[in-house]
């Protein structure tokens, strides 16, 4: 299709530290939507074409956190700006929200709670990435295409040599520091992440250190396809998060892309998902086992065919379809 003849999206923000933006942005491609970043252009687009565009801001309410105080009020008054100017100028604004609260808050979240307000306000519905919290709902993209996916379906399935992953980075509302607490002695953990947090990174010593755990940690910041290869040779995901901090999960996405079984809590994300999938187990830290483990443990190969049939990208395609064509 030319771009001439595209529908024009404006994307906020320009780019992330993975292949979300972009995944979706492909999916948008397939509909028809030339997908351009909130720039200079964009500005210039919609005061010289006014309501022919749709803009997508994602994660708006989340950015104006974990900056220096004076970035961070620069951060709040021009989010404050963009949300209006695209409310006024745009054909339609699509905002998805992917967190019931912003990660690095440290503990107020009054500038989150007024933008989800001035989103009310303007009558722009939270779009979610999970039909439990809205609808509709878009499908949170695999970090794999499906022609990956197929090949891995068909390849020969890899000795798996990791019993149980945590990755990612550590912060607090991930909750490691309660499941070290909990974790049995006698069962392997693999930690593959960066903390960030000094004081945080010594008490999960501490806690591995006084208990004895049989836990490897590599604290640092992993490549994409460092973290590809310890999936691949993973069983399970742990992904203990708090309850009520986000609404969908990027690791959980991209940890059954590569066929992995994922440990959940009872939080409202890990309760859905354990109830759709069979390699999903919603688990108490405390009692978990090998013998478990291995009772349960859902084969790669069938991880990949659900997950190809429930989240693929034909699926995605269809989700913005519909998001787009509701209002």
């Amino acid at each position: 299709m030319k771009q001439e003849s595209m529908q024009k999206a404006f994307m906020y923000p320009p780019r992330s530290q993975n292949e979300f933006l972009n995944l979706n942005k492909k999916a948008l491609h397939q509909l028809g939507y030339d997908v351009q970043p909130t720039d200079l252009t964009f500005i210039r687009y919609l005061l010289s074409h006014p309501k022919k565009a749709i803009v997508i801001l994602n994660w708006v309410e989340d950015r104006v956190y974990g900056r220096s105080y004076k970035t961070t009020v620069q951060y709040f008054f021009k989010m404050i700006l963009l949300v209006i100017f695209s409310k006024i100028c745009a054909k339609k604004v699509i905002w998805i929200k992917h967190n019931f609260r912003p990660h690095n808050s440290g503990g107020s979240t009054k500038r989150f709670d007024f933008l989800c307000k001035l989103y009310s306000l303007l009558n722009i519905p939270p779009i979610s990435l999970e039909s439990y919290f809205s609808s509709p709902s878009l499908i949170h993209p695999l970090y794999k295409s499906n022609s990956e996916l197929n090949a891995d379906v068909e390849a020969t399935e890899q000795e798996s040599t990791i019993e149980v992953l945590f990755f990612g980075g550590i912060k607090p509302y991930k909750n490691l520091d309660k499941v070290l607490i909990d974790w049995p002695p006698s069962l392997s953990l693999k930690i593959a992440g960066k903390c960030s947090d000094p004081s945080y990174t010594q008490m999960l010593e501490k806690i591995i250190n006084d208990r004895g755990l049989d836990v490897d940690w590599d604290n640092r910041f992993l490549s994409s396809d460092e973290l590809n290869e310890l999936l691949k040779a993973s069983k399970f995901v742990l992904l203990p998060h708090s309850d009520n901090t986000m609404i969908s999960s990027g690791s959980f996405y991209h940890a059954i892309g590569e066929g992995c079984n994922v440990l959940v809590n009872a939080s409202q994300f890990g309760r859905v998902k354990s109830e759709q999938h069979t390699f999903v187990h919603l688990v108490d830290i405390g009692k978990i086992s090998k013998d478990m483990l291995q009772t349960s443990f859902v084969p790669k190969r069938e991880v990949r065919n659900e997950v190809l049939a429930c989240y693929g990208e034909n699926r995605v395609v269809e989700a913005w379809n519909t998001v787009l064509n509701n209002a």
